[in-house]
């Protein structure tokens, strides 16, 4: 006859919702004695009832033999010896020095027409006309490019807010909760590009015929030298020749996106400052001067704007 049970409580009682997984193999009850205390049967009070045997009526069906006896090759004399399956081979992409993070933003909406005379930026007609592959011969970029996530997806996901219209070259860093905080020298002083890039020509669908060059070609380009390389491209001032080529229409268009970019400067002396300074190209986006980051298409690194 079994001893007596006494229940002893645990020094810290286990808590089944912190671990659903595990809760099912540890008793928590005192009201339920451990099967430990009865090895021989689950219960002090039964024996063990045997399983039902097999049907009269049929023989016992063997299972099939292990091919090659569990050694993992089965020799069949008419067929000869078959190697077991090979597991397929997995592929490993590349190396990426980047935080991968989902992609996705929002498509550039069709213009209906180009600036200046140029011609019309819409997707479709821009891709396969003769200037957006003008600069292909230009790139000579690695198969397996990877561009850094700060112009990417984090400028995709407002993570980097680079306002190309404003006085001064001030690139930021949002967070989850809207703080800001200016970008610092370690994430400016990281590689644009793996591998590197020694140039960059950039084309922006405003102004195909203006592309951006940055590098020289003596190092690999930075997230600095291309951030600012793009800042320093837009505060370009349109020449007299160059605005008197722009159709009425245009230069209209181009006036007042160029006195809404100095009245929201906020300071009537930076305002008379900028004004004096004239029409930059900045003025020819008409107020998509949010940088969303680059794209490659074609071998040509195209540049998103909102």
């Amino acid at each position: 006859m079994a001893g007596r049970f006494t229940y002893v409580p645990e020094a810290t009682p286990y808590m089944p919702f912190c671990d659903p997984f595990t809760a099912a193999a540890v008793q928590n009850s005192p009201f339920i004695p451990s099967a430990a205390l009865y090895p021989g049967t689950p219960s002090p009070y039964a024996t063990n009832i045997p399983l039902p045997g097999g049907s009269p009526h049929l023989a016992p069906i063997p299972f099939p033999p292990t091919p090659g006896g569990g050694a993992g090759i089965f020799y069949d004399p008419a067929v000869g010896w078959v190697p077991p399956r090979q597991r397929r081979p997995s592929w490993n992409g590349p190396e990426n020095p980047f935080i991968t993070m989902p992609s996705g933003v929002r498509q550039r909406t069709n213009s209906f027409g180009g600036i200046g005379g140029q011609p019309d930026t819409h997707e479709d007609h821009f891709y396969n006309t003769s200037i957006y592959n003008l600069y292909q011969p230009n790139q000579q970029l690695p198969a397996q490019l990877q561009i850094s996530p700060w112009l990417t997806t984090y400028a995709q996901a407002g993570y980097l807010h680079l306002d190309l219209s404003m006085a001064a070259f001030n690139p930021i860093r949002m967070d989850n909760m809207g703080m800001r905080t200016q970008l610092g020298t370690n994430e400016l002083s990281n590689p644009a590009t793996h591998p590197h890039v020694l140039r960059m020509t950039i084309v922006c669908d405003a102004m195909p015929y203006w592309p951006i060059s940055i590098g020289d070609g003596n190092r690999g380009l930075s997230l600095m030298d291309v951030l600012q390389g793009i800042y320093q491209s837009m505060m370009w001032r349109v020449s007299r020749s160059e605005w008197e080529k722009f159709p009425e229409g245009d230069r209209n268009a181009i006036a007042k996106a160029f006195t809404r970019r100095c009245r929201a400067l906020g300071n009537s002396q930076l305002e008379n400052a900028e004004r004096q300074d004239g029409v930059k190209r900045v003025d020819l986006l008409l107020g998509k001067t949010m940088l969303r980051g680059l794209a490659v298409d074609g071998g040509v690194f195209r540049l998103i704007l909102s």
